[in-house]
């Protein structure tokens, strides 16, 4: 179950856009209007935990090559996620009801151990739910198109540490609020010089009909054999 772990938080964590230190606008501490930018990138990631249900599919590569995951999140405590590695056809999957959690890598739906459950609640919980206070420093790079769709486009900028020295990282992050409704489009890492190709993507979508429900036929773990109990004789007299 450690594949299906990893993948979990992995998908948690990108479910939150950015995962980069910085000061929440309009909380204790922070400068007002500091960065207009980073406020519009926090305003949709507020939006999107406001809308009570929504899905994200993503591409990326992994150790085990190019790689497909959907998640499904219906808030406070739900979700389903699928993961499928493009070359093998492999998938699996974990669905989270409230406290309890089960996984499937192929051989069918089994309860998760509570400890795990309780892992994978806690991670969506402080990912997904929560409000983030670490949204990044973004700059507006304006309205454009992505995916065919209207949006306003932003790129978290990196600050290297005072004194850093060498090369600076060449993949960057972009970014993309749809441009009417406000909501989260697209979440992608680049490199430079292959904008057109992400090594990362993220879309979010909203599905109408989005249900989450604990999996059928789950598959029963077999009881542990018990220990016969040694025969005894009555001792002789």
């Amino acid at each position: 179950m450690r594949r299906l772990m990893f993948a979990s938080f992995l998908a948690l964590a990108a479910a939150s856009g950015t995962a980069f230190a910085a000061e929440t606008p309009g909380e204790p501490g922070a400068k007002q209007n500091a960065n207009p930018c980073r406020e519009e990138v926090s305003v949709a990631l507020q939006k999107l935990r406001k809308s009570s249900w929504f899905r994200m599919d993503s591409n990326m590569l992994t150790e085990n090559g190019p790689t497909d995951m959907s998640v499904e999140y219906v808030l406070p405590d739900r979700m389903h996620q699928k993961v499928t590695v493009v070359a093998t056809k492999q998938t699996t999957e974990i669905i989270l009801v409230g406290k309890q959690a089960w996984g499937n890598e192929g051989s069918g739906w089994r309860a998760l151990p509570e400890t795990v459950a309780q892992q994978v609640a806690a991670q969506m919980a402080e990912n997904v739910v929560e409000q983030q206070q670490d949204v990044g420093n973004y700059s507006c790079k304006g309205r454009t198109k992505f995916d065919g769709r209207d949006v306003m486009g932003y790129k978290l900028e990196d600050e290297p540490a005072k004194g850093a020295e060498g090369p600076k990282n060449e993949a960057f992050r972009m970014f993309y609020v749809d441009a009417t409704t406000g909501l989260p489009v697209s979440n992608v890492l680049l490199t430079i010089g292959r904008e057109d190709k992400p090594f990362f993507k993220t879309s979010y979508s909203f599905p109408l009909d989005l249900k989450i429900e604990p999996p059928k036929d789950i598959v029963a773990e077999p009881e542990p054999a018990k220990a016969e109990t040694p025969k005894t004789e009555a001792p002789k007299p």
